[in-house]
């Protein structure tokens, strides 16, 4: 083979390699999207359970905590009223994150999150009002995410 061609050759297969590698560089600020919230009844009258599903992006991998005692991922209740809505500060939802942060040089990170809500919905059972949920998190840097919402359910 003549060094052209094998020059041409080593240019393609390398070509051919990095277009397989996924390139992404994301925010290092978290930006969450709403994926699912699903309802769940043992009895198929009474909802004893729910889960809400995210998806995420992190551009320096610092979503996730290693210390227990630091919560960083909330889950606010929301009640429809009139054409607006009343956040019910009782009934914040905490959770912790443990640590996503990978063990490469690209810290980019993506994927999934669901939580469970046991019990739950918890709503006030006075009103037939629409309910929802919404969600953030924050990072070990202090960012806070984008707010989502999943859409108004009815009671």
């Amino acid at each position: 083979m003549g060094n052209n061609v094998k020059i041409l050759l080593f240019l393609g297969i390398t070509g051919f390699f990095q277009s397989c590698i996924k390139d992404e560089s994301f925010d290092e600020t978290p930006i969450i999207k709403f994926e699912t919230f699903e309802l769940y009844s043992k009895t198929g009258i009474s909802i004893d359970s729910a889960k809400y599903t995210f998806s995420f992006t992190d551009g320096d991998g610092d979503l996730g905590e290693d210390d227990s005692t630091v919560f960083n991922c909330f889950l606010q209740y929301e009640e429809k009223n009139g054409d607006g809505f009343t956040m019910t500060p009782i009934l914040l939802r905490e959770y912790q994150l443990p640590s996503l942060t990978p063990n490469a040089n690209d810290k980019n990170i993506e994927g999934e999150i669901s939580l469970i809500l046991k019990p739950a919905p918890i709503f006030s059972v006075l009103t037939d009002s629409a309910y929802r949920y919404s969600c953030y998190v924050i990072d070990r840097a202090g960012n806070k995410s984008n707010v989502i919402s999943n859409p108004w359910t009815k009671k």
